[in-house]
């Protein structure tokens, strides 16, 4: 994913978590301590292989479960799929971070949702112009398969 779509889907988790901290209500620096961590892994993990990431199991712990859905999206090849499911175990969790949690949780399910979605259009999109590319070479091939057109005759009788 390049850095423009990377920047554009990290602004609003920004702005979120801007306007909860701005918010009147102020939460406590235990419950803060578990997103603060998040955010800084996510913007400080690394891009490890989709590969390397089938072969660690999923643990029940909603704070871990959060870190391996960031890193499967961070993946080269991104696997939103599987990043939402565990964003769903942390929503439905019933550990005491989980709650602490599931705002962002929630937050990274739903755009995480939103790149699938425009993933999936974007592949669309590719795969209609593929189809009409198809369709232009066909055209091109016809048209050089028609026989040369005869050179007009000059009506007038004259020389032109």
């Amino acid at each position: 994913m390049n850095t423009d779509l990377r920047r554009c889907l990290l602004a609003p988790l920004c702005l979120a978590l801007a306007a909860c901290s701005a918010s009147p209500v102020r939460t406590t620096p235990v419950e803060e301590a578990p997103l603060r961590a998040l955010l800084a892994y996510s913007a400080s993990s690394p891009r490890p292989s989709a590969e390397t990431l089938r072969e660690r199991p999923a643990t029940g712990d909603p704070y871990l479960l959060m870190q391996q859905a960031i890193q499967l999206a961070n993946a080269r090849p991104p696997e939103l799929q599987r990043a939402s499911l565990l964003l769903e175990g942390v929503l439905k969790s019933s550990h005491p971070y989980a709650a602490d949690l599931a705002p962002l949780a929630r937050l990274l399910h739903e755009q995480y949702g939103e790149r699938l979605r425009l993933e999936q259009q974007w592949r669309d999109a590719q795969r209609r112009g593929d189809q009409l590319q198809e369709k232009i070479d066909a055209l091109t091939a016809i048209e050089r398969s028609l026989p040369a057109r005869p050179a007009p005759k000059n009506p007038t009788g004259g020389t032109p």
